[in-house]
Parts: structure tokens; sequence; C-alpha cells
């Protein structure tokens, strides 16, 4: 009996611990993303739902964690590609094929 009450306790120690892993990295990650938006936003390349995402991802980041973490990565991710449509739009020239 005291094995089994032992060995609930460690689970559930490990489980505690691995929740508030993946919630620290939520933080990061929409930290990170708000810091993407922002840089992205100073371009003026900033697509349309990006911060629409990252809203999604705050709102659902205590009742569902990995949605939350889908939705701040898939932010992060378009920050950062709006930020390099804007370099590689910033010496756009004309290509004619002769």
């Amino acid at each position: 009996m005291k094995r089994t009450v032992l060995l609930a306790a460690v689970a559930l120690t490990f489980v505690g611990c691995a929740a508030i892993q993946e919630a620290r990295e939520l933080d990061e990650t929409i930290a990170a993303a708000e810091k993407e938006i922002a840089a992205a936003a100073k371009t003026g390349h900033l697509w349309s739902n990006t911060e629409a995402k990252l809203k999604d991802a705050q709102k659902l980041k205590d009742d569902e964690p990995s949605q939350a973490m889908k939705l701040a990565k898939q932010a992060l991710a378009e920050a950062k590609l709006a930020q390099q449509q804007a370099m590689d739009n910033a010496n756009a020239k004309p290509h004619f094929n002769n």
C-alpha cells in the first residue's frame, strides 16, 4: 500500500513539473511572438491575421495550452515571414525576360 502511494506521489510530481515546463515554454513563445510582431509592424508588412492568432493564443493559454501553443507558434512564424517579406520587397525591381 505504501509503495502504491509513493509511486502515485512521484508520478504526480513529474506531471506537475511537465505542466510547469509547458506553461513556461508557452509564455516564452508568446513573448517572442509579441517581439517579432512589433518588429514586423515597424516594417509596415505585418500580416492581417497575425495579431489575432496571438490574441487567441493568449485567451486559450489557461484552458487549452496545446492549442494556445500552436497558435502562438503560428503567430511567431508569420511575424518572421512578414519581416522577411519586407526585406525582400525593399529593393524590388521589375524583371523582364528577353
